[in-house]
Order: C-alpha cells, then structure tokens, then sequence
C-alpha cells in the first residue's frame, strides 16, 4: 500500500525544530561576537611600571609603601604613598633619588606608527601639567618637563626605559609637620613622529603624601592580674585606621610623645592586649595610639596607670583555702588513697585498666602541654564515637534487625561539690567564688544488651565532658582578669535494666529504667596562661592541679520510644541504618566521686538532671 505523506509532516517539523533554533543561536552568538571586535581597538597597550629602586649614587632607600611592585600606571588596587615617616626620611637625604624601570607594549605593525617618540613631565603638589602634550604651553603652570622627544628604537618589543626622579621634587619639598594629604604626578606621553599625533597620553603614576595622623583611640579598660595587664581601647574610625599600638614603661610619659616609652608592641589589630611578664605590685604607665592605612600614628589619648598584682588561680585558691586534696590519680598512681585498703584500689583498677591506660597519658599530656579545653573534649568524643561507629556498623542494617547495643547522647549541668570539705572547717568557697555556679555537661554512653526478655539488662560505658572558666582572685579578695579552667571527665562502667516489655509488646511509649556502677572522673586546672596549675605551699612543696577520683554512681530515668509516633518513619531507620527504636530521655544521675569517702580526695560528687537522645541498635 502506497502511503501519503503531507506537504509539511508534524514528524518533519518537530525534527527540523532543534536544528533551527541551533542555527538561530549561532547566529545570534556570531553577530553579538562580531559587534564586540568591531567595537574593540585593533590594539591596546599600556604603560608599565617595572619597579622602583634608588638610584645609582642616592643616598635614599624607598620604603614598600612607594609600590615597588610591578604594576600599570592606571592600576588603583596598587598605591604609591609617601607618608609620615617616608616624609622625614626624604626631607632628610641630599639626593632622595628613585630610579622607576617602565616599559609599554608595541601595538601591532597594522599600527604603521614612525619611530615612536616619548616625553615625561613632573607635577608636584599646586601645579597642573598638559597630559597629552610633550611640551608645556603655560610656563606658569609650574609642570616641569623632565624628558622631551626621546627615542624608543625599535616599536616591535617591549622597551623597558629608566628614569630618575627625586621625590623632594615631585612632592613639592613638604614640610613633613604639616599634616597634609596631596599628591605628585609623573606623566608619560607617547607620540607618533610622523603625525604628532599622541599614542598614549593622560599616562599619570600618582604618588600621594599623607602626613595627617589619625585621632587616637579611646581606652575603655584597663585590668591588672598576676603579672600581667591588659587594656582595651576602641578606635575612632575602624575602616581608615585599623591599627593600634600600644607603650607601656616603667616611668612616666606623655600622651603627646608615646614613643618615649621605654616598651611598644607590634602594630596590632583588635581591640585588646595584655602586657605579659610585668613585675607584681609594680606602678606602670600605658598609651595607645592609632595607626591608619598608611601607617600614619597618632598620638595618645590618654596614659594611664596599672599595677600588677598577685592572684590566685583555683588551685592555688582551693589550697590556700586549706584544701585537701593533693592531686594524684586514686589507684592508678601515688596520691590521695594511696594509704586506703587494697580492696579500694583494686576496684579503682578495675576501672582504669582499660579506658585509664589510654586516657590517663593523653590527659596528662595534654595537661602538661597547656592543650585547651577544644582539644581535650575532642579526644573524647572522637574516642567514644568511633567505639560507638564500630558497634553501630558492625553488622549490616535489615528489617527487624537484633537488638545488642543502645547508644545515647546525654546533656545536663554539672555542679561539683568542691567547697563542701570546708563546711565543717573556715567555710571558704573556693569552688563558688572562682566558677559561680554550674555548667553544661555533654556526654555519651554505650552498652551491650546481655538479656532481653521482660526488660533489658545491660552492661555498658559512658563517658562525660564538663569545663568551667571564671576569673581568678586576686589576693586583696578582688577579682583579677586573669581566667583559670576546671575540666572534669567522668567515665562509668554500668549494669543497667530498662523494663521495656509493655512499650514492644503493647506500643505503650514510656520505659523506665534504672543503672549504676563505678564511676572515674579525671580533673585538671589551668592558670591564666593555660597551663597545668601548679601549688606552693609555705614548706616548699609544690602539687599540680591534676587526678582522679573514684566512686559511685546512680540512674533512674525514663525513655519516651518515638517510634510509636512516626512507625512507618521508624522502620526506614532500621531498615536503612539498622536503629531499632529512638527515644528521647530524662534521668536523675547521683554521682558520689569522692574516692569511697576520703577526706583528702577533690569531692566532684554532684546530683544532675540529664537529658538527651537514645538508640536501640
């Protein structure tokens, strides 16, 4: 059978269409392509400056500020500035001559230029000079020609050309103590010698002179603490004058001339410093000053006084108080029950011997290298989590899969009971006068289903994070500026029961439970300069601020099982990722670590409210 086929078929017109508006794009991409390079020059070509150097026989070297790197005359992210100081330093030389090294490209031989041909003029500050002209009509104007009808040689590569300029003379001789904010111009004319027609011109290199300082800065505090004090200023205009420096000395200055000062530090950003390693009870002066952009410094505003004073950290506060507790890690080293019965040691053993192996030198470590507060917590999370991770990827992840471990993240505030030894004695607080009050505490807790019928019976591990920072004391009973750390971390080894027979069985969504066990906390304390606290008593003898206590702890809480609310969710979690059950929790943790009862132990026995997340895997 014969077939007929229209004169304009759909199938044609829907294959021809793609063609078409390929074509009709093309198009239009050649005609704006063409438009561009009919409107752009056949050639472009800048002047360069190729570097600036002092010249052969000047008795001036030009400071970084002048902009000795390479860069085109027209560049403005590349400044050429004379300030101040740079002021001075011309203004006192004979012959403060710079050599500028500046080439420009050859345009093409389409150019059909003649022996190309250039001047350069000088502009100090007050005169004018024609920019496209080689000679100076107005010999009023002031504009000195400095090269006039000069010779490139060949047009076909790049000429590099030298010229000296004395920068007395293109700045118009300053007087350097006028502040002042101006500018000298060095013009470059490139002719044709066959037409006199300019092939560059209005080729100006501006070099600026700023000898306006900036308007000091505002002291807004000033604090002393154990060898040290710190003070804090703001600035009058953040975005111009960024910088500050600050003068301190042991005899007195004047705002007006802060470089008298026997000390300065380096120009700083910020708004704070604290002098460092200044002499106790010692009567110092201290000014700052602003310093722009341009590296221009300002006076002072005002010099003011500070004496350094002797503080106490919370070691050495807790110690003077009449604490205790001498450090030391109960039954893993030498320190405080260390004349406690065997049986008490062994159970400190017990749970030291595997987490403590690891973590007792790590702490220590990073005690004794002043590691912060960051770098501890992350070895501990990253330490749990990776047992967690193995346990959680340990079997693969299906529909129903058995239930063998549950993970939790927990959160409460912690608040160690430190000054409660000296209730009984002089009713120092060392703890509360330091730190206030409590503070958060993070942690996470692992453990092993052992039994599964009628609720789960478990044994598992958990570890915890808590740091406080406060002020420390200075010895009139103020408080100094100086910051002192308390880091605890607590470990536990746990039985735990959880009667969650009725939730499975009858979707009922509330689980108590209930756990205890032994409990380890490892402690340190930093001083003001974040290093491991130290102690010397009147006889001598020096203890560090550092150990661990042993103790009791325990659990009741309950479990809110969020898969009732969301099953279908529920069960995508334990197909994908293996979790059985989510639940959010509250509890009520008594935690006795005081090394079994010991006097001489640092009590960090506190009752917390904990809350948090937990996952049956």
């Amino acid at each position: 059978m014969e077939r007929t086929v229209a004169a304009n078929p759909s199938w044609k017109t829907r294959a021809t269409q793609p063609q078409a508006r390929w074509q009709a794009q093309w198009t239009l991409v050649a005609l704006i392509c063409g438009s561009v390079l009919a409107a752009a020059p056949a050639w472009a070509f800048v002047i360069q400056v190729d570097s600036i150097v002092s010249a052969p026989g000047s008795d001036f070297t030009p400071n970084s500020r002048l902009g000795l790197t390479t860069a085109n005359v027209s560049d403005t992210s590349v400044t050429h500035v004379v300030n101040f100081s740079d002021c001075k330093a011309i203004m006192a030389h004979a012959s403060p001559i710079v050599r500028i090294t500046w080439s420009w490209t050859d345009p093409p031989v389409s150019l059909n230029l003649t022996s190309p041909r250039y001047g350069i003029k000088l502009e100090k500050p007050g005169s004018s000079c024609d920019g496209t002209k080689m000679t100076e009509d107005n010999a009023s104007s002031g504009c000195k020609v400095l090269l006039l009808n000069q010779s490139f040689g060949s047009v076909l590569t790049t000429t590099a050309k030298l010229l000296d300029v004395n920068l007395s003379d293109l700045l118009g001789a300053p007087d350097c103590a006028v502040a002042t904010e101006t500018q000298g111009r060095i013009y470059f004319i490139i002719e044709d010698n066959s037409t006199n027609t300019p092939v560059i011109s209005n080729a100006v290199l501006s070099v600026g002179l700023d000898t306006k300082a900036p308007q000091p800065p505002t002291v807004t505090g000033l604090t002393a603490g154990g060898e040290n004090i710190k003070i804090a200023w703001t600035q009058v205009d953040e975005a111009t004058t960024p910088y500050a420096r600050v003068y301190w000395s042991k005899v007195p200055f004047t705002a007006s001339a802060p470089s008298t000062a026997t000390n300065k530090s380096e120009k700083l950003s910020g708004n704070s410093y604290t002098i460092a390693g200044v002499t106790n009870g010692t009567t110092y002066y201290l000014a700052v000053t602003a310093i722009d952009n341009n590296d221009n410094e300002s006076a002072a505003g005002e010099v003011r006084e500070g004496i350094p004073v002797e503080v106490q950290d919370f070691w050495q506060y807790y110690k003077a108080s009449g604490g205790a507790s001498d450090g030391g890690y109960y039954g893993c080293s030498t320190g405080p029950g260390r004349g406690a019965p065997a049986s008490s040691a062994a159970l400190g053993l017990l749970l030291c011997a595997g987490l403590f192996l690891l973590g007792r030198r790590r702490v220590r470590g990073l005690a004794r290298a002043g590691v912060g507060t960051r770098s501890s917590t992350l070895w501990a999370i990253v330490a749990v989590t990776v047992t967690a991770t193995t346990l959680m990827t340990s079997r693969d992840a299906a529909a129903d899969s058995p239930r063998t471990t549950s993970l939790d993240l927990r959160f409460g505030y912690f608040s160690p009971q430190i000054d409660s030894e000296f209730a009984t004695t002089n009713g120092q607080t060392p703890y509360e006068t330091i730190f206030g009050d409590s503070g958060l505490s993070k942690g996470i807790s692992v453990d092993q289903i052992l039994f599964d019928r009628f609720g789960d019976l478990s044994v598992g591990v958990s570890m915890s994070w808590w740091s406080m920072t406060g002020k420390a004391r200075a010895l009139d009973g103020g408080t100094a500026q100086d910051a002192t750390k308390l880091n605890v971390m607590p470990l536990t080894l746990d039985l735990v029961y959880r009667f969650n027979w009725v939730a499975f069985r009858y979707g009922f969504p509330l689980i108590p439970y209930a756990k205890g066990g032994l409990a380890y906390a490892f402690w340190w304390a930093y001083d003001g300069n974040d290093e491991q606290s130290s102690y010397t008593d009147p006889t001598g003898k020096v203890t560090d601020a550092a150990g661990g206590v042993i103790g009791l702890h325990g659990v009741v809480g309950m479990r809110l099982l969020l898969d009732v609310f969301e099953p279908k969710a529920a069960r995508a979690f334990d197909i994908d990722h293996g979790v059985n059950h989510s639940y959010l929790f509250v509890e009520y943790q008594r935690m006795s670590l005081n090394n079994f009862g010991d006097s001489k132990a640092l009590d960090l026995s506190d009752d917390v409210l904990m809350f948090g997340l937990a996952f049956d895997l």
